[in-house]
């Protein structure tokens, strides 16, 4: 029975999804109160006027597991262990290959598993997650929006097959290879209702900057000229552009560049340009 005395929460529950043992939930908190200096408390004020809210992934668990990006865990409670894995294999050369991976993508080696009976809460964020259910697929996505994933559901580093993509993709070397059944939490640089899921049946999408964020394993994805010639490419002012071919999905944010662009100080009255 819950205590009538007790405070209210700070947060309520926008998003929730079960399967076996686990579920997990989107909490968003109330409009924050601030906090000194001065200038913290301003910028909240911006931010609650604006309506932008802080948002949280609680995952309870019951006698299952969940695996994390590194460093995502704010606080649990129960009785829930964390096991740490390479991915790569036990024993020393497990170790070191773990170690030569990590060095070539940059990504953290140890992947942290979370076992047992209890709730976890991940790092707060004003952004955006995306909880996905997979039934027995591959995805690629971009390296950083993997967040949190049921323990059925396989995380691997994915070196990009094309040299082109590699060399001018804008995304690295290295995309994030999920695959399997299960939930996975992406953190998503626009909200969900801002990101456009495209169909292809043996056709072609081609994307002129860095705002696809997740394709099918069936996908190919190099990186193109927009013209054939080079001159074709120069005049056009589009040179390279992201190309993905095949029979498959992929999930764009258009609105992205916007956002990018007013992280810079003054772009606020230059949003517009050259849109």
């Amino acid at each position: 029975m819950s205590d009538p005395t007790a405070p209210a929460a700070p947060f309520h529950v926008t998003e929730t999804i079960t399967r076996g043992g686990t579920t997990f939930e989107v909490l968003e908190y109330a409009a924050l109160a601030g906090s000194e200096p001065f200038g913290v408390a301003q910028q909240v004020y911006t931010l609650n006027r604006a309506g932008v809210r802080l948002r949280q992934l609680r995952v309870r668990l019951t006698d299952d597991a969940v695996r994390t990006e590194p460093g995502a865990l704010q606080f649990l409670k129960g009785h829930v262990e964390m096991e740490s894995n390479t991915g790569a294999g036990s024993g020393f050369g497990g170790l070191m290959k773990g170690a030569l991976a990590a060095a070539r993508t940059g990504e953290t080696m140890f992947k942290p598993l979370y076992r047992g009976r209890g709730e976890l809460y991940l790092e707060p964020t004003f952004g955006h997650m995306w909880l996905m259910e997979m039934r027995g697929e591959t995805m690629f996505a971009d390296q950083g929006l993997f967040f949190c994933c049921e323990d059925s559901v396989t995380v691997e580093a994915h070196k990009v097959e094309s040299f082109s993509a590699r060399m001018a993709g804008g995304e690295g070397r290295y995309q994030t290879k999920v695959s399997g059944a299960g939930i996975v939490v992406f953190r998503i640089p626009v909200p969900r209702s801002e990101i456009v899921e495209l169909t292809l049946q043996d056709e072609t999408v081609q994307v002129d900057g860095s705002f696809a964020l997740l394709r099918t394993g069936d996908i190919r994805f190099s990186v193109e000229k927009a013209s054939n010639s080079m001159l074709g490419a120069v005049t056009s002012g589009e040179g390279l552009l992201q190309t993905f071919r095949g029979t498959g999905r992929v999930w764009i944010a258009p609105t992205q560049p916007l956002y990018t662009r007013l992280r810079t100080p003054g772009a606020a009255g230059q949003a517009g340009a050259g849109a």
